[in-house]
């Protein structure tokens, strides 16, 4: 063999081990991928190694990679829409402008008027006062936390402890008994149970009184998301916090606070963990009392009544001002357990895209990992190429299910969608919506 021909064997050699170590890189690249959850802005996306598809490739063919899924009849009545979260281009729509029921999607929306009009940092402080007329009498006060746990091992992130509190009001007190315990319900307006809701949702773990301060947002077993919840939240607060102290006390709860105590400062205090934690742990598992609290928290920023009416109207009002479009939307509460509510797949897919309202994405659980997501998009679903890919907001009702959130594409370009479903059955149309997200993240 020439001296030349040697050359270029070798050079060939070497030119192939190159290519099979870039495609070795490539692949730990994707794998490495496949374990991350986090959705970013796009614009804030590390430049990706030569081996990948960019995401300024071309926009993906959506409306060709969901046809066969988007025609599932299981989907029953379908209002969808895709975005592109770079561009803001509306890449698929199907009656997008169609009014129809988003059950708990509606999380979305108080989830995004709260980031905006609320300091994500803020808490909800409960308070301990005692009556300078009857030091053997207690008020319990709050700004409305749902959140409160008995010792700390509730069923929210880092929520305050009843425990906590009790320890100092027992440093304060010094001894002095403690014979009656009151619980402040004032700023609640008595205005507790929705007039669309169905009271037989408390046992069924849906729902409870919204009182001003709630153990694990009333449920009975804080281990189970769907736990039935309490028919007496309030009075429960008040007697977790007697037998924290050792008290054989009378608990009550009052919808009107002693004018004597407005001024009066507090003899021990605990405080909720952040808003922003407190919104993502209502997005995962779709707490609706949560939900219901943050609305009446924005109703309180707004000037509006911390009623039911008060916090739609001030969410709503909160979106508009922000420039995002609510016309079409009808609230009758924050959570989405209302029948009456009306969104449509346009107003949440462009409130998912809005650049304003990124952070929202981070809060969203993850497919086949956590929340309401954790039992989807496993394998034999039909869509298990998707797991952690999709983060979404999921919707419940009779006759009405939802998705909506956000889905990166094989070639990695962040799209946003939103899918509501109405006149269909839970168990038809919960993998259909996910073979539908699937498509979506399919696209070429």
């Amino acid at each position: 063999m020439s001296k030349q021909k040697s050359l270029k064997v070798w050079l060939w050699s070497i030119l192939a081990f190159v290519v099979v170590v870039a495609a070795v890189v490539g692949a730990a690249l994707v794998w490495a991928m496949n374990g991350r959850y986090e959705v970013q802005a796009a614009d804030q996306l590390a430049q990706p190694a030569p081996v990948m598809h960019a995401p300024e490739g071309d926009v993906p063919d959506v409306e060709a990679a969901v046809r066969r899924a988007a025609a599932d009849p299981a989907l029953g009545m379908l209002s969808a829409s895709v975005t592109d979260a770079k561009t803001g281009e509306v890449l698929w729509t199907k009656d997008e402008n169609r009014k129809l029921t988003p059950a708990s999607a509606t999380k979305l929306v108080t989830a995004a008027a709260a980031l905006l009009a609320l300091d994500g940092d803020a808490t909800w402080k409960t308070e301990v006062l005692q009556d300078p007329s009857d030091p053997g009498t207690l008020y319990l006060r709050s700004d409305g936390d749902v959140t409160l746990s008995r010792d700390g091992n509730g069923f929210f992130h880092d929520a305050a402890s009843i425990a906590t509190l009790a320890e100092d009001v027992k440093k304060e007190l010094g001894g002095q008994s403690v014979n009656k315990i009151v619980v402040d319900n004032s700023i609640r307006s008595e205005d507790l149970f929705n007039k669309s809701w169905d009271r037989a949702d408390i046992d069924g773990g849906n729902v409870a009184n919204l009182d001003a301060v709630m153990l694990d947002s009333g449920r009975l077993n804080p281990g189970e998301s769907y736990s039935a919840r309490s028919h007496t939240p309030g009075e429960d607060v008040g007697r977790a916090l007697a037998d924290a102290l050792g008290a054989d006390a009378e608990v009550a709860v009052s919808s009107e606070m002693t004018p004597d105590l407005s001024n009066q400062s507090p003899i021990a205090q605990v405080e909720s963990a952040p808003l922003k934690v407190r919104l993502r742990d209502m997005l995962v598992h779709s707490d609706n009392m949560l939900a219901e609290a943050v609305g009446r928290e924005i109703a309180k920023a707004k000037g509006a009544p911390q009623t039911f009416e008060g916090a739609t109207k001030a969410t709503l009002d909160v979106l508009k001002e922000h420039g995002i479009d609510t016309e079409d939307a009808v609230l009758f509460d924050n959570s989405g357990m209302s029948d009456k509510n009306r969104l449509t797949a346009h107003e949440l897919d462009a409130l998912l895209a809005n650049e304003q309202l990124r952070p929202l994405l981070d809060m969203l659980p993850v497919s086949s990992v956590e929340g309401t997501l954790a039992e989807r998009y496993g394998a034999g679903s039909g869509a298990e190429e998707s797991a952690g890919w999709v983060r979404a907001k999921t919707g419940t009702l009779s006759g009405v299910n939802a998705l909506a959130g956000t889905v990166m594409t094989s070639s990695g370009r962040s799209l946003t969608f939103a899918f509501l479903s109405n006149d269909s059955s839970p168990d038809a149309a919960r993998p259909a919506l996910d073979r539908l997200a699937d498509a979506v993240r399919s696209a070429k």
